[in-house]
């Protein structure tokens, strides 16, 4: 896909808007999410008024137009687009706030790497939420544990990405939960791809202001990745102690096995090693 191709895409997915239905206003009230400042959670559910989901497209437009226009946006989005100088993380035993506290479903296909990637590999137009830290995969800081997001590693299992960052954020930016949106907005950017938008607290624009922020150096709580490839895969130290103490070591091993992908060993206080 040529750049310009996949900027158009970039941008047609962010202009996709979904029109509430009846039933869908509905269950906001029936939920209690109609609220100014229930804003953050209805983004997470999918349910958001006609102006809120304008202002979430404005901003991830100016956000992308003043990143391709610099050279230190174009570095950041190559650097994420080549897995080059930062690392890309997608958790699957991470449980979302929609997911824990929203009443949104889960998904039984995070319970296994192979799965996952035998289900959803091949659907990069759909944008995952991630975290990103600058440097490889053995750069992960010591004190991630302190930092935003932190659960999509210590969670247990996950996938190591590149692509195209739609947003990059020091802090969460309260995203849509795929496996918590309604069947219609599904259906309705099937062609598309499903688009994540967030908030604009405190969005990245260069690597630089990344690495040297003194909020949380170095790390991304949450970066919307489009156009994504899988390159690799981890698994948590933890995770390794309590499946050998279940006796279920071998399975988590095989199921690493299964996807033919490197894989990376984390702990709670940083890289540990390969498998």
């Amino acid at each position: 896909m040529t750049p310009e191709k996949l900027k158009q895409l970039i941008v047609e997915t962010m202009d996709e808007v979904y029109k509430m239905s009846g039933k869908d206003k509905y269950q906001l009230k029936k939920r209690g999410f109609t609220d100014r400042d229930d804003a953050w959670l209805r983004r997470q559910v999918g349910l958001q008024y006609d102006k809120e989901v304008q202002r979430d497209i404005t901003n991830l437009r100016q956000y992308n137009k003043t990143n391709n226009s610099n050279p230190q946006g174009k570095e950041m989005i190559k650097a994420f687009q080549n897995a080059s100088g930062v690392t890309i993380a997608h958790g699957l035993g991470y449980i979302s706030y929609a997911e824990s506290e929203l009443g949104g479903q889960g998904d039984a296909n995070r319970k296994s790497l192979k799965k996952w990637l035998d289900n959803y590999g091949n659907l990069s137009k759909n944008q995952l939420s991630t975290v990103a830290w600058i440097g490889t995969p053995e750069d992960l800081p010591s004190q991630f544990t302190s930092y935003g997001n932190h659960e999509a590693i210590t969670g247990g299992t996950g996938l190591l990405l590149k692509g195209y960052p739609v947003l990059v954020s020091h802090s969460s930016v309260s995203s849509q939960t795929l496996s918590s949106l309604p069947k219609e907005l599904i259906d309705h950017q099937t062609h598309s791809g499903i688009a994540k938008r967030g908030s604009f607290e405190q969005p990245i624009y260069s690597l630089d202001q990344m690495k040297y922020s003194n909020f949380r150096p170095g790390w991304a709580a949450e970066v919307l990745l489009d156009n994504w490839t899988v390159i690799g895969c981890f698994v948590t130290e933890e995770l390794m102690i309590e499946a050998q103490k279940n006796n279920t070591l071998s399975s988590l091993i095989d199921d690493v096995d299964a996807t033919g992908l490197p894989c990376q060993v984390f702990s709670r206080s940083g890289w540990a090693g390969e498998l």
